[in-house]
């Protein structure tokens, strides 16, 4: 019994010694593999590790970029674009000058009209002063939206009704001359409307000068700065996103390939696998 029991424990000594001589020829296969192959590890190494800390760094900026993107769209959509001189659609602008005496007169050009406002004035009657000048008084109403032909219909309209309609003047004014002409001393009251339209089907297209463009860029930054305090704030305060420490935990994991550490491995292990083999 004694006999069995110790033929038993040395099968299982021998059965244990093969499998570590096994795993002990695996490992020295391995170190042999990562010596023979270390140039092709290291690149991999270095392509996944480089990979990880460019999507550390992305993490990192993304506030301010996505920050930045969307002051920039914001410019964009009211018709500016930083840092780049972007071209533009300008619609031909008509301004259209017209009374009730029938005098029309069109202007038209491809830039805004500076303060452009839809008015009507009133001309009183010129009346000669002792004095010799010739007075008349002048009104001056801001029109509400309304079509041409809406307008035409107030040039119908006693001056009272169109302070009714339209509110009152703007302003209101005596202009003096001293040099009339006769048919111009001849004319009633008069109304004459100003009107301002947009061909948007006429246009050309043009870039933006280099002054607007530094200016819209001066802005741009000084906005985008202003912006940028909030993902700041988030990312010192209330964020737990180190970035250095996740760098220098992915630099720590994916560390090259060291082929005199790995080879005085392997001549280790030979000399033990050796001197078991014996």
């Amino acid at each position: 019994m004694s006999q069995e029991r110790n033929f038993k424990e040395n099968e299982r000594k021998r059965l244990e010694q093969k499998k570590f001589l096994i795993q002990m020829k695996k490992e020295m296969n391995d170190l042999e593999n990562k010596i023979k192959f270390s140039r092709f590890l290291n690149l991999k190494i270095a392509t996944v590790r480089n990979l990880k800390i460019s999507l550390r760094a992305m993490q990192l900026v993304a506030p301010y970029v996505l920050t930045a993107g969307l002051i920039a769209g914001g410019f964009k959509l009211v018709g500016g674009c930083p840092f780049y001189r972007d071209v533009r659609q300008q619609n031909l602008n008509i301004m259209k000058e017209f009374d009730n005496l029938g005098n029309i007169r069109y202007e038209e050009q491809y830039s805004e009209y500076s303060g452009a406002s839809n008015i009507l004035y009133f001309y009183g009657k010129w009346e000669k002063s002792n004095d010799g000048f010739y007075t008349r008084t002048v009104e001056k109403y801001k029109l509400k939206e309304l079509t041409e032909e809406e307008i035409i219909e107030l040039f119908g309209k006693e001056k009272m009704t169109l302070q009714d309609i339209l509110g009152s003047p703007l302003s209101s004014f005596r202009e003096s001359n001293n040099n009339v002409a006769d048919e111009d001393i001849e004319k009633d009251n008069y109304f004459q409307a100003i009107i301002y339209q947009e061909n948007k089907e006429d246009y050309i297209l043009v870039r933006e000068s280099v002054s607007d463009n530094i200016l819209i860029t001066i802005l741009y930054i000084c906005i985008t700065a202003l912006a940028e305090l909030l993902p700041l704030y988030f990312r010192t305060e209330l964020s737990s996103f180190d970035f250095g420490n996740c760098v220098s935990s992915i630099k720590e994991r994916y560390q090259p390939v060291d082929i005199p550490t790995l080879t005085k491995k392997l001549r280790i292990k030979r000399e033990n696998y050796d001197r078991l083999t014996r």
